[in-house]
C-alpha cells in the first residue's frame, strides 16, 4: 500500500483561475494513468509471489526481495528523482521514468530465474522513483486554485485505488493466464501502458523546469539507502544463511551507518549544499516524531499483504484469484473509512490516526481468532469480518497520516517534507516485509516437526480404525513427521522431497487403498494447522506495531496538527 497521498497538499487560491483547457485535463489523465500503473506494482505482486516462487523453484527470501527490493529502491530515489525533474524538466524526466519503468517491467516479465527478477524489480523501483515525483510536480505547475485541488484530489483517489486494487488485479491476471503468460502478465501489461503514457505526456503535457538548479546529494542518497539495506538484507537472508556472524555484523552496522548519514547531511548543510533531508524540518517541532509514526504505520501494511497471500496460497492452496478476492473486504473497509475520515480530519486531527491504529490492531486480533477457530476450514466468508475491520483501520491511517507528518512543515519546507515523508513511508514498507517475513517464514521452517507431531494422534486413531497393524502405524507416523519436516524446510514448494516419496511408498505397501488417501489428508491438515499457527504468531508483530503507533501519536501536538491540516 503506497503512502504517497497528496490530495490534502493543495491550497485553493483566493480568486478563481481560468479553467484549464481540454488538453491540460487530458495530460492529467495521462500522468495519472502512469501513476496508477506504478503504484499498482507495489501491491499487485503480493498475490503473484507464490506463483513466481513455484515457477522459479526459489526460496521465501527471494519472495520477500521481489516486494521489499522494489520498495527499497523506490524510497532511495524519490528525493533525487524530484530534483532531476527540477534540473532537466519534469515532463522530460517523467517520460524517461515511464520508459525505464516499462523496460524494467518487460525484463521482469521475461525473467528466467529468481535472482534475475529480483534485480529487475530493483530497477523498476528506481524507475518509479524517477517518474512519480514528476506527477506531483506537473500537477503543481500546471494547475492553480481550485483546479489544483481537484487534480491533487484525483491523484489521491488514484493512489488509494491502486493500493486497494493491487491484490485483486494481480489474482485476476494470474488466473486468466492470458496468452499462457501466467504471472508474467502482471509485468508485461505495463509495457503498452507505459508507452501510451510516454507518448501522451510528450504531446499533452507542457514542459517546466526550475529556475534554480538544485544539487544532487548522491553521497547522502547512498548512505541513507545503505542504512536501510543493512537492516533489510540480513533480516531477509539471515534464515537461509543460518544466521552466521556476518548477518549480525550487518545489523549492528545499521545504526552507525544512519549516524554517518546524519553527519554528512549536517556537513553538507553547513557548506551551503542541498542535503537529501532538510534538517531544518527537525528543529523546534515534532516532524521527527511524525516520521516515526509514518515509518511504523507502513511497516505493517505491505508485510501483512505478503504473508496473507502466502498463507492462503501455500498454506491453504487457494488460487491466485481466490486469494485476490480475499482482499476485497479489506478494500471495502479502506474505502469506507477514507470517506468517513476526510470530513472528520479538521476536527479530530491526530486522533483519527490513533483510531486507525487501534482498529488495525483489533482487526489483527480478529484475524488471529478466526485462524484459531478455523485452522483447517478457512473460507472467504469466515475471513471477511476480520478483513473488513483491518480495512477500516487501514483507511483511517492512510487517509490521515499525511497530515500528521506534514503538520509541522509549512511554507518553503512543505515540498522537502513531502519528499522525506514519502521516502520514510516506503522504507517502512521494505523493513516491515523483512521483519515480518523473518518471523513468519522462520516459524514455517522451525516449528514444522511440532506441527506434524500434533497431527500424529489423529492419524493414529484413523489408522487403527482401518485395522492397520501397530508396526505399520508407527512407521507411517514417523515417516509423516519426517516428510512434513523436510517439506517445510524446503522453500521450493514444487521440489520433490525424498522423505515424502518414502511416506507414499510405505502407505501403498499396506495394501489398503484408503491409507494413502488418509496420509495425504493428514499432511494437508498438518500443513494448514502449521501455516495457521505461524500466521497467528506473526500477527502479534502487527498488533505490537500498531500499538506503538497509537502510543507515539500522543507525542504529536494536537493544536499544531489542526492548524496544519490544510496542507
Amino acid at each position: 500500500m503506497s503512502d504517497l497521498r497528496t490530495g490534502t497538499a493543495a491550497r485553493t487560491a483566493p480568486s478563481d483561475p481560468p479553467p484549464p483547457s481540454r488538453r491540460t485535463w487530458l495530460g492529467l489523465a495521462v500522468i495519472l494513468l502512469a501513476a496508477f500503473m506504478e503504484l499498482l506494482d507495489v501491491t499487485v505482486v503480493t498475490v503473484a509471489s507464490p506463483e513466481i516462487q513455484t515457477s522459479f523453484h526459489t526460496g521465501y527470501a527471494q519472495v520477500q526481495w521481489i516486494l521489499a527490493g522494489y520498495q527499497l529502491t523506490f524510497a532511495a530515489g524519490l528525493v533525487a528523482g524530484g530534483r532531476l525533474g527540477d534540473i532537466y524538466g519534469c515532463r522530460r524526466v517523467f517520460v524517461w521514468g515511464v520508459l525505464a519503468f516499462a523496460a524494467a517491467s518487460l525484463l521482469c516479465g521475461t525473467a528466467t530465474g529468481g535472482t534475475q527478477i529480483v534485480l529487475y524489480r530493483l530497477l523498476q523501483g528506481l524507475a518509479a522513483a524517477l517518474m512519480f515525483p514528476q506527477v506531483q510536480a506537473i500537477i503543481h505547475v500546471t494547475f492553480t486554485g481550485k483546479h489544483r485541488a481537484a487534480a491533487f484530489g484525483a491523484l489521491g483517489g488514484v493512489t488509494g485505488l491502486a493500493g486497494i486494487a493491487g491484490p485483486l488485479v494481480g489474482g485476476a491476471l494470474v488466473d486468466l493466464d492470458l496468452f499462457g503468460s501466467g504471472w508474467r502478465m502482471i509485468f508485461l501489461i505495463n509495457v503498452p501502458i507505459g508507452l501510451l503514457a510516454a507518448v501522451g505526456a510528450t504531446l499533452l503535457v507542457t514542459e517546466h523546469r526550475s529556475a534554480q538548479r538544485p544539487g544532487l546529494d548522491l553521497v547522502g542518497t547512498v548512505l541513507g539507502t545503505g542504512a536501510v539495506a543493512l537492516v533489510t538484507f540480513p533480516l531477509i537472508q539471515g534464515r537461509d544463511a543460518g544466521w552466521p556472524w556476518w548477518i549480525w555484523t550487518m545489523l549492528a552496522l545499521a545504526a552507525p551507518a544512519l549516524g554517518l548519514f546524519l553527519l554528512h547531511q549536517r556537513a553538507l548543510e553547513r557548506r551551503g549544499g542541498q542535503p537529501v533531508v532538510d534538517l531544518a524540518l527537525f528543529r523546534g517541532g515534532s516532524f521527527g516524531t511524525g516520521l516515526v509514526v509514518q515509518f511504523m504505520s507502513f511497516a505493517g501494511i505491505s508485510a501483512f499483504f505478503l504473508v496473507l497471500a502466502v498463507e492462503l496460497q501455500a498454506g491453504y492452496e487457494w488460487s491466485a484469484l481466490r486469494t485476490g478476492l480475499a482482499f476485497l473486504p479489506i478494500a471495502v473497509g479502506t474505502g469506507l473509512a477514507s470517506g468517513i475520515a476526510i470530513p472528520l480530519l479538521p476536527r479530530l486531527g491526530k486522533r483519527l490516526v490513533q483510531a486507525g491504529a487501534a482498529v488495525m490492531a483489533l482487526g489483527m486480533v480478529a484475524l488471529m481468532v478466526t485462524l484459531d477457530a478455523y485452522p483447517t476450514d478457512l473460507s472467504f466468508w469466515r475471513l471477511a469480518p476480520a478483513g473488513l475491520v483491518v480495512g477500516l483501520g487501514l483507511g483511517l491511517i492512510v487517509t490521515t497520516v499525511n497530515d500528521v507528518v506534514l503538520a509541522e512543515a509549512v511554507g518553503p519546507s512543505a515540498g522537502s517534507a513531502a519528499g522525506v515523508k514519502a521516502t520514510v513511508g516506503q522504507s517502512g514498507n521494505a523493513v516491515g516485509v523483512a521483519v515480518l517475513g523473518a518471523i513468519f517464514f522462520g516459524l514455517l521452517s522451525g516449528n514444522a516437526g511440532a506441527a506434524a507431531r500434533h497431527e500424529v494422534p489423529h492419524l493414529d486413531a484413523e489408522l487403527r480404525h482401518l485395522s492397520v497393524s501397530a508396526t505399520d502405524t508407527r512407521a507411517l507416523e514417523r515417516s509423516l513427521v519426517d516428510c512434513f519436516t523436510a517439506q517445510a524446510r524446503t522453500d521450493d514448494r514444487s521440489a520433490p522431497v525424498p522423505e515424502c516419496a518414502a511416506l507414499d511408498e510405505r502407505a501403498r505397501r499396506t495394501g489398503d487403498p484408503a491409507v494413502p488417501r488418509l496420509v495425504h489428508a493428514s499432511l494437508e491438515r498438518a500443513r494448514q494447522q502449521h501455516f495457521s499457527d505461524s500466521m497467528k504468531t506473526g500477527l502479534r508483530y502487527e498488533v505490537v506495531v500498531y500499538g506503538l503507533v497509537f502510543l507515539l501519536v500522543f507525542l504529536l501536538p494536537l493544536r499544531r496538527l489542526k492548524a496544519g491540516s490544510g496542507h
